[in-house]
């Protein structure tokens, strides 16, 4: 199904390839894995195969790519063989509604009116989506979006699928939705798919082969029954461990009290209450669509409350009472679930000098960052930030974010798009902001981050609080609702 011979693929201004001599071979029907650290060239390659190198983003290719054993000059001529869902869903939304977004390709393909309905209809039902059909795009919560990004790119029936981080952002619940709905497409139909993914142990069950790329370049091919295939599912099956932070003040520097908020009818925050200590390192949980990010909006001051009561280190906002934007930004640090959403330089060094230049604040952290960057990343600070990995960028966030050195700094879902080497690294920098004071909240699906890492817990359900403290004294039945796809 897919053959690529000496593919070799560099950007524009990097003097390194992202992509080096890379030959492979999928056979149809096969299910592979492509794994690999972050910026390893897995994207990039998957990005050639379906034409959008270099149509649609410029860089300097050669070599061959065949599918179904021929070579494609258009993107257009892929467009019904091979699709592709992105690490990032928002870059391939078309349309402003689930309805038009899911037959969107369909349309472009020129399927009947009753394909059309029959595609729709199936392609959200495979990821348990369909309840989601009338919503608006911009309502969906991360994870939702992610769903439908899959149901748009099924709806048009390819032969090839590729996956690019397909439950980054997703609950147990969600993640064994897609997990079973990859597996029913491996069952009762001839498709082949790619599955580019850091989480090797949601999917090392159903896949025939693994292949990984390091440096842009092919380090392992194995298939299943083979040894080293054994050894990659040993390592992805190993839990990790965490060091757990200091202890916390007993001083609250964040108080919501009675927090409700709606949009176009549907309530997302219902009479949330909780209080976050100084110092602490909250995970705050719930499946997709529970909340967590609309808290966090609040909590940053970028949401409007509705109805109830935040003080955030001593600043009070009520519906009637709005603190001023300034105070809030300089107190408190947002990491969104989005990295594209918070570039605003053209440098990672503007980047990451951005918030203390804007608060008139002393560079030394932020250019401590700058130099730590250039050494972790063996990468120049003068490079656009766009340029970068998904997973660089995220970083980048949590670097950038953090350097007017606020109070409190709240993440959204930072470990998506993280392999375990870079998660950890992300660990050791929330560590260390920790044991500098800061108060930190994190959203995340990882159960065991929040449990082994994490001092405190408010885990959501349909946007209201069920259960929070020390993540110590929780109740273990909420922990094992967490880790389990039922959900909360």
């Amino acid at each position: 199904m897919l053959d690529i011979k000496n593919l070799n693929i560099r950007y524009r201004g990097r003097s390194r390839p992202a992509v080096s001599n890379l030959t492979l071979s999928i056979g149809r029907g096969e299910f592979v894995l492509l794994a690999g650290d972050s910026a390893s060239g897995k994207s990039t390659a998957m990005q050639a195969v379906c034409g959008f190198i270099p149509d649609m983003i410029p860089a300097e290719i050669s070599g061959e790519i065949r599918l179904d054993g021929t070579i494609h000059t258009e993107p257009s001529e892929v467009a019904g063989l091979a699709c592709m869902v992105q690490q990032d869903p928002e870059t391939q939304f078309c349309t402003e509604t689930v309805e038009e977004e899911v037959a969107f390709g369909p349309e472009n393909l020129r399927f009947s009116r009753a394909d059309i309905e029959r595609a729709i209809d199936s392609s959200l039902s495979s990821v348990k989506a369909s309840h989601l059909r009338d919503r608006m795009l911009s309502t969906l919560s991360g994870g939702e979006k992610q769903k439908v990004a899959i149901a748009s790119m099924l709806a048009v029936k390819p032969r090839l699928l590729i996956l690019d981080e397909p439950t980054a952002s997703l609950d147990r619940r969600s993640v064994g939705q897609v997990i079973r709905a990859i597996e029913g497409m491996k069952n009762e139909s001839d498709l082949t798919a790619i599955i580019v993914e850091h989480r090797l142990k949601d999917f090392i069950g159903l896949v025939d082969r693994v292949m990984v790329l390091d440096g842009g370049r092919m380090t392992v091919n194995c298939a299943r029954g083979q040894g080293e295939f054994g050894r990659i599912r040993e390592e992805a099956i190993a839990p990790p461990e965490y060091r757990r932070p200091g202890d916390a003040s007993a001083l609250a520097v964040i108080s919501v009290d009675k927090l409700s908020y709606e949009v176009d009818g549907f309530t997302i925050l219902d009479d949330v209450s909780f209080q976050i200590n100084g110092g602490s390192v909250v995970a705050l949980m719930g499946e997709n669509g529970s909340g967590k990010t609309t808290v966090l909006r609040h909590l940053a001051g970028l949401q409007k409350i509705q109805k109830g009561r935040i003080v955030v280190c001593g600043s009070t906002v009520t519906p009637d009472r709005r603190a001023e934007a300034w105070r809030i930004g300089r107190d408190v640090g947002l990491i969104f679930q989005n990295p594209n959403h918070q570039i605003f330089e053209n440098t990672v060094e503007g980047e990451m000098l951005f918030a203390p230049r804007n608060f008139d604040a002393p560079p030394t952290t932020a250019e401590s960052y700058v130099e730590e960057f250039e050494e972790h990343e063996d990468l120049r600070r003068y490079v656009h930030p766009h340029c970068l990995s998904f997973g660089q960028k995220r970083r980048v966030n949590i670097l950038s974010g953090s350097s007017h050195e606020p109070s409190i700094i709240l993440l959204d879902e930072p470990f998506a798009g993280q392999d375990k080497g870079n998660a950890t690294r992300v660990v050791n920098i929330l560590e260390k902001l920790q044991n500098q004071g800061k108060t930190i909240v994190i959203v995340t699906h990882d159960h065991e981050l929040a449990r082994g890492f994490c001092t405190d817990l408010i885990a959501l359900s349909q946007g209201r609080v069920v259960a929070s403290g020390p993540t110590e004294s929780v109740p273990s039945r909420y922990w094992d609702m967490l880790s389990r796809e039922g959900g909360l």
